[in-house]
């Protein structure tokens, strides 16, 4: 809804905002790729990035003229939604490291030196985001929001019940 064109009125109008945010340049959202794991996860850490850009969007008064679908609802929602923002937050600092380990190993670079340090903030990261994980304020009410509406999206990320038989 925010970072296509898919939705136009909401998309230049967030546009709009990362403009403002950003010192005049627009900064747009990213959307993970099938092929490569990592991307979603960078997309996550984009949309924090942004967060008071979505923020403002959505609180516009041209924005609440908007007309909007079930799925732009329910992205309305998450963006209000702060248990979204912080179970992102956990999950990203927890990988992040891992990330950085994944993207050094993956380099034309010499970098063999530094995997091991970054397998080590890895797994401090993950130690730290333990009490976090086990939440069940934090996990548990995602996992109660669940839609049908955002079917499509799981099957992208996790593949469908079809593909897996």
């Amino acid at each position: 809804m925010f970072g296509s064109g898919a939705s136009h009125g909401p998309h230049a109008q967030f546009m709009e905002q990362t403009a403002l945010g950003n010192k005049g340049r627009k900064v747009g959202l990213l959307r993970g790729a099938t092929t490569r794991f990592a991307t979603w996860f960078y997309a996550m850490v984009r949309l924090l990035r942004l967060k008071e850009s979505l923020i403002a969007t959505i609180h516009q008064l041209k924005f609440r003229d908007l007309t909007l679908n079930d799925r732009d609802r329910l992205a309305v929602f998450d963006v209000k939604d702060g248990v979204v923002w912080k179970a992102m937050y956990t999950l990203t600092r927890a990988v992040f490291p891992g990330l950085i380990l994944l993207r050094t190993a993956d380099s034309n670079t010499p970098g063999m030196d530094l995997l091991e340090y970054y397998k080590h903030r890895h797994s401090i990261a993950i130690m730290r985001s333990i009490e976090l994980f086990d939440d069940p304020t934090l996990v548990g009410s995602l996992k109660e929001k669940e839609s049908s509406a955002l079917s499509w999206e799981e099957d992208e990320v996790f593949g469908s019940v079809e593909e897996e038989r």
